[in-house]
């Protein structure tokens, strides 16, 4: 209770500091956010010239990209609004003066780490329910601007993957006529984890009525208990039926950063069941949790860099959130490239970085007794 009667509500000069904070957060957060709209605005332009697209459907990519440029943004906001405000409290004597007042620096800023920690829990719970689908209704426009000028979304480019009864070996899927095309190769397994079947086709064409596939340009062997070739046939046409059905096939409605928490955990089962790799995604759930941790780590950075300000905040300030935030990314990315490739457990990958900035934190907290 006495916890609660000493911050709530606010004091003055938490209410002071907070507001000057809040004011340049939000600046920084839209300068930020309009200079990558302007990028990626740059980055697509000759496909928007191209396009055959009514006008809109650009507007409406770059509107469902802002919530993504969001939280890019957040972090870095963060920090150079903690450091500039208080490196300006520290240039000006207003610092020193509130700290000779007996209020110490931590109880000074802890309206900001309030609102550090705070961003953390907002920025998951904004990156669930508004980031993920703006992604997915972004990715849909984008697809739309991108038809008729020779850019193809719709295909699987070789794709191996495993069934109930065997293994699966196709060229690419095309999604809108539900077939296979420039190689279809099925191997049986019986139950001993022997071939017994193996089907080459040219293409394969899924019917849904019959459920059924019909391959042209065939090639089928059959094989008996010794591995010996049992029959060897060509047809220029044959029907089959297959336990899996052209969806099978179809890659996934979404990827990874279109996904929510529980769709990630779904799709991961269903790559585990089809025998494909899902370090991304084991990667991108953990995310989830792990990059709005930044949001705590660079308050709290900011605000002990912002004490040592000497002369220009705003430099300093910059200077300092442009190497914190290039050295995090730096790592982070690092070590997410290696657990999306299976070289180190995905949980290591996702949470050295947050971990390592969180004991620079400590230290600096121990370090310089503010």
């Amino acid at each position: 209770m006495e916890f609660v009667k000493d911050y709530f509500p606010p004091k003055l000069i938490h209410r002071y500091i907070f507001s000057e904070f809040f004011k340049t957060f939000i600046g920084s957060l839209i300068m930020l956010t309009g200079i990558l709209l302007i990028s990626v605005l740059m980055d697509n332009m000759k496909t928007f010239v191209a396009s055959q697209q009514k006008p809109y459907h650009i507007a409406l990519f770059l509107l469902y990209s802002i919530p993504k440029m969001l939280v890019v943004v957040a972090s870095p906001s963060l920090m150079f609004s903690v450091c500039f405000v208080v490196g300006q409290f520290s240039v000006n004597k207003e610092l020193v003066s509130i700290m000779a007042a007996g209020v110490s620096f931590y109880r000074s800023v802890s309206t900001l780490i309030f609102f550090g920690f705070f961003m953390w829990f907002f920025i998951i719970f904004f990156s669930e329910f508004i980031m993920r689908p703006s992604n997915k209704m972004a990715a849909n426009e984008q697809a739309i601007i991108l038809k008729g000028i020779g850019n193809k979304t719709d295909l699987v480019y070789q794709l191996h993957i495993r069934g109930a009864e065997g293994f699966y070996y196709v060229y690419w899927y095309d999604n809108e006529q539900k077939k296979i095309r420039g190689g279809f190769n099925y191997i049986k397994i019986n139950n001993e984890n022997m071939p017994e079947l193996v089907i080459s086709a040219n293409s394969a064409l899924y019917t849904e009525s019959t459920h059924s596939w019909k391959m042209e340009q065939v090639e089928e062997i059959i094989f008996d208990d010794k591995l010996s070739v049992k029959s060897f046939k060509t047809y220029p046409e044959k029907v089959y039926t297959l336990p899996e059905n052209a969806d099978y096939f179809a890659k996934p409605v979404k990827t990874a950063d279109q996904m929510n928490f529980f769709e990630l955990n779904e799709e991961i089962k269903i790559r585990k069941n089809k025998g494909m790799p899902y370090g991304e995604l084991e990667v991108e759930r953990q995310s989830i949790f792990a990059n709005p941790m930044m949001c705590l780590i660079v308050v709290v950075i900011g605000a002990i860099s912002g004490t040592f300000t000497k002369r220009s905040a705003g430099i300093s300030s910059l200077a300092i959130t442009i190497g914190i935030v290039i050295l995090y990314y730096v790592l982070f990315s690092a070590f997410r490239s290696l657990g999306e490739n299976g070289g180190i457990p995905p949980f290591i990958a996702v949470w050295f970085t947050p971990t390592l900035f969180s004991l620079i934190c400590a230290y600096m907290i121990k370090k310089f007794n503010l």
